[in-house]
């Protein structure tokens, strides 16, 4: 008997399910609903044959990754970017036509197999990503009753959050409105503070993030960012790869006899490439270190602009930390 390879393409409720065989012959075609136990028992007939079971990265990938894994089958997960640049070039582009697409690409071998973080580097992530919600709706209403005091005066308003100028029912109306959100920005501002402090104890208690927290500009929340983010250190060749997979490498396009270099790539996590910048500028701003990184950034800074020295710093910064991580050394400020 020869080898199967299943692709899927995941959908919110539904995914498509293809199974092909060495030569690209179309096994099985079905769809399943989009849970690790409904995919397991649409393949389990196959299962002795299933070389590989592929799933682009998304959503509900790490999910539908680990059910597969954990009943034993051979999933992999492949770079939605990659395997898109394949699947666009279909006539049709359906469900099924790139389950079937997918499933050729496992059975070729052109696929780029992603990364799968680890549920700690998930929750993590989870934690940062929550708390950074949790501050952009403060920031919503806190720029909500800015424009308020801009529309009729702070005085006024002043009278109405007191209670002595809600004489019309329109009036008391707004007034009630204007204590809920102020209400509301109080509560979110404690929950913050909360959040605050239990990134600084996830941090104090990862002997990784207290390394890397001893670099200047570098605090809970950039070195929690950048641990969640890159999750397994080893899987980089070296350290200069982590400033490319975060998107901190300018963007290079050359053909022929022209050769062009535009501003960073902006591939990966924004999230954590935004982390990483600010600690950059804290670096370059408002650290009085004499350290070496800092003494290099601005030099740039004063040849150029403060903004490619930030950019800069933080690419080296990702080197750094990745460095750190790897040799389990000490922040060093003359290197």
């Amino acid at each position: 008997m020869g080898r199967l390879y299943a692709g899927l393409d995941v959908g919110d409720q539904t995914t498509s399910i293809c199974v092909v065989d060495t030569d690209g012959a179309v096994v099985e075609e079905i769809s399943a609903a989009s849970t690790p136990e409904a995919i397991v028992q649409v393949l389990r007939r196959h299962r002795r044959r299933l070389q590989h079971v592929g799933l682009e990265t998304g959503s509900k990938a790490s999910w539908l990754y680990r059910g597969l894994v954990k009943a034993k089958y051979p999933a992999v997960c492949l770079h939605a970017y990659h395997a898109h640049s394949v699947l666009k070039t279909q006539l049709n582009k359906t469900d099924a036509n790139d389950a079937h697409g997918l499933a050729l690409l496992l059975c070729r071998g052109i696929f780029r197999e992603a990364h799968v973080k680890s549920d700690a580097a998930m929750r993590q992530q989870a934690v940062l990503t929550i708390r950074q919600g949790l501050i952009m709706k403060l920031r919503d209403l806190r720029t909500m009753i800015r424009m308020m005091e801009k529309y009729f005066g702070l005085e006024i308003i002043c009278e109405y959050r007191s209670g002595t100028h809600a004489d019309g029912e329109s009036e008391a109306a707004f007034a009630t409105a204007l204590q809920s959100i102020e209400l509301a920005c109080a509560a979110l501002d404690e929950e913050r503070r909360k959040f605050d402090e239990l990134v600084r104890e996830l941090a104090e208690a990862s002997p990784v993030c207290r390394r890397m927290m001893t670099i200047p500009g570098v605090g809970p929340i950039t070195a929690l960012t950048f641990v969640a983010a890159v999750d397994d250190p080893t899987r980089f060749r070296t350290s200069r790869d982590v400033g490319p997979f975060f998107g901190l490498t300018p963007r290079v396009f050359q053909s022929g006899s022209s050769s062009r270099t535009g501003g960073i790539s902006h591939r990966g996590d924004k999230n954590t490439r935004k982390a990483l910048f600010l600690a950059a500028q804290c670096l370059l701003a408002r650290s009085k270190s004499k350290c070496r990184l800092r003494m290099w950034g601005l030099a740039i800074a004063k040849r150029k602009a403060f903004k490619i020295a930030a950019v800069a710093c933080a690419r080296k910064l990702a080197v750094l930390m990745h460095h750190m991580w790897i040799e389990g050394e000490d922040f060093d400020p003359t290197r």
